[in-house]
């Protein structure tokens, strides 16, 4: 449950639920049919309906199953009870009765026949109009909830005389609404009272301190059994308290109550236990990684699986697997200090970043949860772990840094009758952990839009099947001028109005101006969301995937982006100092062909940019490429097959400058200065 679906859940949570009806099983399969619709829908265009789109397509199907099986339970009840007794009625002979047939429409049987039909009929109306208010009420509520909040956090930004109280009854309502315990205690700390509010699960415990200003603020997180805690998870918890972010305060303690809830029915799955390893995990392979790349956080970045953050965003492991090199070289050295070390609370908000939030969903396989005595998934190059027969340790290749092999801990479920104990709700129980159809996910933000071949290259890295996905047969050229391509969302994205069919814009960089037009779009979009991790080590191959999509995306967005000055259809009227025309490929969605003219008095100049698998962005010359002149140039430069476009083969200089501007208005003014 997530959403708004969820907040309204949580506002109508103390209410008391009527019974559940046919139509509540009909509404339920409703509910799980739009959401497949409202993918297949979209308003873009792009097709969300996938393995990695925003629907967890394995739990919607178990949804759609369990509700068919409640329907069919119902229609079987009603028929065994209400309409046996009727067909009893008839099998007796009751209703052959002589008298039956010459009864007067008039007469007391038929009378109390029709008022019972019309009370029958009454009561469902009126359940109609109570699960009507039901559900106003519940939906007023959150309106409620939500505006109080609002109401609080301006209070706490002023931070005038009773905000304290109103805070402390916030969290009082909070922990009801989360089924949470909640008790107050009242303290005198150096002469100022401080109130402690305790909201208490089945194995966590936040206390969260109040006083009159928010020097007295402080929360403290502890846990009934035997759990290592992160400090980490209080800073932030207390950070979004002393800035007034009150909904944000309280989704870190609803996903506290998640993770608490599912310890709690999981047993003896760990999901706090197994939350800290994959942290301790992502912090293992950051240091491997680092001890390759001499230390360099900004190459971690560039080559390795991102910057492992947790606790930045949200209860849980985060990791930043890309950082446009605009944002990247405008950071000082003490702020890149500060972000290796986990310090710097402003990076969650850093613009022009995406990122990584793992999250635990329900599947519809077994995974193996670690057990108390397992710490982390990766196994450090000088360490002797043991193996058994349901836990091996493998040795992976990482995919973008050269001479790295990094060790993890890889499970394998034992047969039942070696496995130990099954219990009802589907769990397994082996020495090296507990298996239960939960896995990790990792979650985008923001969404990231791909071509086939990276949503394909994602589902080959995680294990999954490919039958049936997006492969390269589908990105086919898109003729339609509606059709949900890359290009056109993209430049939907950087323009504000993006009516027009022309793909061109006016940019200025210094003093000069270029207008750049791109041609046809080519590349069929898909939105990656989320993403099943199955394997820690699936990590090493997803991150630098997803990061070639996103330079590749940034570079194709150069065209339109908001240091555009026009993008009307006159834009050319405006006499640019150089023109560009870009084409991109379908058959090679990382590509892009540019042509450069300055007047018409000066030959046109070619170039290929390409986002190469170790995320480089390569560059080539048209006369490099053995390409001569001609009228269309890029028609010419696309007849050379992307295979020959090599780095060894690649114009160093020209390279250097595409890879740490990834601007192709900047690569033109470039080549300006320095002709090729």
């Amino acid at each position: 449950m997530s959403g708004s679906g969820e907040a309204a859940h949580n506002a109508s949570a103390g209410l008391p639920r009527p019974l559940r009806t046919i139509s509540d099983e009909f509404r339920e399969l409703q509910s799980v049919v739009s959401r497949f619709q409202s993918q297949l829908d979209a308003v873009d265009g792009t097709i969300g309906l996938h393995p990695l789109g925003p629907v967890n397509v394995e739990q919607a199907q178990a949804s759609f199953s369990q509700a068919c099986k409640r329907l069919r339970s119902s229609l079987v009840s009603y028929r065994d009870t209400t309409l046996a007794s009727w067909n009893q009625l008839f099998a007796t002979g009751a209703m052959q009765h002589p008298h039956l047939a010459n009864m007067q429409a008039d007469s007391p049987t038929v009378a109390a026949t029709k008022r019972m039909a019309a009370a029958t009929q009454e009561l469902g109306d009126m359940r109609k109009i109570a699960d009507t208010l039901h559900q106003d009420i519940g939906s007023c509520q959150k309106i409620l909830v939500d505006a109080a909040g609002e109401a609080i956090s301006r209070a706490l930004a002023d931070d005038g005389p009773g905000t304290s109280l109103l805070l402390i009854e916030r969290l009082k309502t909070s922990a009801k609404r989360l089924g949470l315990a909640h008790y107050t205690d009242v303290q005198n700390r150096d002469g100022a009272e401080v109130t402690t509010v305790t909201l208490a699960g089945g194995i966590s415990v936040i206390d969260v301190d109040i006083g009159a200003t928010k020097e007295h603020m402080k929360v403290k997180i502890s846990y009934v059994s035997d759990i290592a805690h992160d400090q980490r998870i209080d800073v932030l918890m207390l950070g979004r308290l002393q800035t007034g972010d009150i909904h944000g305060f309280e989704k870190l303690v609803d996903e506290m109550a998640e993770l608490d809830r599912l310890t709690k029915e999981k047993a003896p799955a760990n999901f706090i236990h197994n939350t800290f390893a994959v942290v301790a995990t992502l912090a293992a392979i950051q240091q491997q990684e680092l001890a390759k790349l001499d230390d360099d956080f900004k190459q971690v970045l560039k080559r390795g699986s991102g910057i492992a953050l947790p606790y930045m965003r949200h209860v849980g492991p985060s990791t930043m697997y890309y950082m446009s090199p605009a944002v990247a070289y405008g950071l000082s050295e003490h702020q890149w200090t500060e972000i290796a070390a986990n310090n710097l609370p402003t990076v969650a908000e850093l613009p022009r970043c995406m990122w990584l939030d793992y999250v635990w969903e329900p599947s519809n396989k077994q995974h193996c949860f670690l057990s108390a005595t397992v710490q982390q998934h990766c196994v450090d190059p000088d360490h002797m772990a043991e193996e058994s027969a349901g836990q091996k340790v493998l040795s992976y290749a990482h995919p973008t840094i050269e001479g790295l092999e990094m060790r993890f801990l890889e499970f394998a479920q034992l047969p039942a009758q070696d496995a130990g104990v099954a219990s009802a709700d589907a769990q397994t129980t082996q020495a090296s952990g507990v298996w239960i159809p939960y896995t990790l996910v990792a979650r985008l933000a923001p969404e990231l839009l791909a071509c086939a071949l990276t949503v394909r290259g994602i589902m080959l890295a995680t294990g999954q099947p490919t039958e049936g996905s997006p492969g390269a047969s589908q990105d086919s050229p898109r003729l339609l001028e509606d059709a949900p391509t890359l290009e056109r969302l993209i430049y939907a994205d950087c323009v504000a109005d993006n009516s027009s069919t022309l793909f061109q814009a006016v940019h200025r960089v210094g003093q000069s101006t270029s207008l750049v037009k791109l041609e046809s779009p080519q590349i069929r979009a898909w939105s990656i969301s989320r993403i099943p991790i199955t394997s820690m080590h699936q990590v090493l191959a997803v991150a630098p995937l997803l990061r070639r999509q996103a330079m590749f995306n940034e570079l194709l967005a150069s065209c339109f982006s908001t240091t555009a000055v026009d993008t009307s259809a006159h834009s050319e009227s405006a006499d640019p100092d150089i023109t560009v025309s870009a084409k991109t490929f379908a058959n090679d969605p990382f590509r892009i062909d540019i042509a450069i003219k300055k007047d018409t008095d000066t030959a046109e100049q070619g170039v290929a940019l390409r986002v190469s698998e170790s995320t480089e962005v390569l560059a080539w010359t048209h006369q490099a490429l053995g390409v001569s002149e001609s009228p269309d140039l890029l028609v010419a430069m696309s007849g050379v097959s992307s295979t020959t476009l090599t780095k060894d083969t690649a114009h160093k200089n020209l390279s250097r400058v595409a890879d740490l501007c990834i601007s192709i208005p900047i690569i033109s003014q470039w080549l300006q200065t320095h002709p090729q």
